[in-house]
């Protein structure tokens, strides 16, 4: 039986070539080897696990890290240096968190923790870190000692200071011989001066009774005229300048009480001087009570007209006691 719709192959003539099967799944894969193009040179090709874009920039230095960490990390020098600019800023302005932050940080390099602006650890901590450390300590021990050196150094100039405030610094009179002569006994009127109402005992003290059966010995060891008071400055005298007169207190019989406020001075005119309570630690006359046998020594001050005076001692009820006088050069 005939097919009209395919056509035979030609009689006597060549077979056509066989062809080939196709290729089966389970034959094993199929190769793809040569069918597809090669990626264009030039584009990203896929490297080793762990590396990435910034690989090739050279890592920060450990040491040079410690080292701006360790001198200047209050003011953000190893931030500055890795690259950290924002935080660099931050504990610049906060001078290093108060100290604080920088200790963290210089910590937190000698342990290996640091990394730089990518990520990256530092070079050469392995070899460097036990040096870091130990020169780390030192620094840190010697500038506790320094710190307690210095701080003993400021108390003990602090103290020296203030003792020095306390030192008494007497008023500086000149010698006898620069003054007018003290008062005697009244038997040699021409020494300008002379005490009434006690009795004289020697030519620069006189004995007078200050209470029933209280007596004492008022002696004058020195007297000057000036313009001004050493260490009390500020007083400005009203009448020319002021009269200072160093005596002594002693009592003979039962006992007295000494103080400034026993002498009063008049003027030629008669016109009585203003007493100066003289600041702590310029000798003044001591305010105290005062036994048989003990002595008082000290400055009673005035302000009061240069020329003869008359010193007045008043006794233990303020009425005059005894009087003499003082002319200064």
């Amino acid at each position: 039986m005939s097919h009209p719709n395919y056509p035979h192959a030609p009689q006597g003539g060549p077979s056509a070539p066989p062809i080939p099967p196709a290729p089966s799944s389970f034959e094993g894969q199929p190769s793809f080897e040569g069918r597809y193009p090669a990626a264009p040179q030039g584009e990203y090709q896929p490297g080793s696990y762990g590396q990435g874009p910034y690989s090739d920039r050279p890592r920060k230095s450990f040491v040079t890290t410690w080292i701006l960490s360790l001198l200047l990390g209050t003011f953000g020098a190893d931030r500055f240096y890795l690259g950290k600019i924002g935080s660099a800023v931050a504990k610049l302005l906060t001078a290093g968190g108060l100290g604080i932050w920088s200790i963290v940080d210089l910590i937190m390099t000698l342990t290996g923790n640091t990394r730089d602006k990518d990520g990256r650890p530092l070079d050469g901590y392995p070899e460097n870190k036990k040096k870091a450390w130990i020169i780390t300590g030192v620094v840190w021990l010697v500038s506790i000692i320094t710190g307690v050196v210095l701080a003993i150094m400021s108390v003990a100039m602090i103290t020296a200071a203030v003792n020095g405030r306390n030192i008494p610094v007497p008023p500086e009179l000149p010698s006898a011989s620069q003054t007018a002569p003290a008062p005697s006994n009244g038997t040699a009127p021409s020494n300008g001066t002379s005490p009434s109402n006690g009795t004289g005992v020697g030519a620069n003290s006189f004995v007078a009774t200050v209470s029933e059966g209280n007596t004492v010995k008022i002696g004058v060891l020195d007297s000057i005229y000036t313009t001004e008071i050493p260490d009390m400055t500020y007083l400005e005298p009203k009448n020319g300048g002021f009269l200072a007169v160093q005596v002594s207190w002693e009592t003979l019989t039962g006992s007295s009480f000494s103080s400034p406020s026993n002498f009063a001075v008049y003027d030629a005119d008669g016109k009585e001087g203003e007493l100066v309570y003289l600041d702590e630690g310029l000798g003044a006359l001591p305010t105290d009570e005062v036994g048989a046998g003990d002595v008082r020594k000290g400055v009673i001050a005035f302000d009061v007209k240069k020329g003869p005076v008359q010193v007045v001692v008043n006794d233990d009820y303020g009425d005059k006691t005894a009087t003499f006088t003082l002319t200064p050069q």
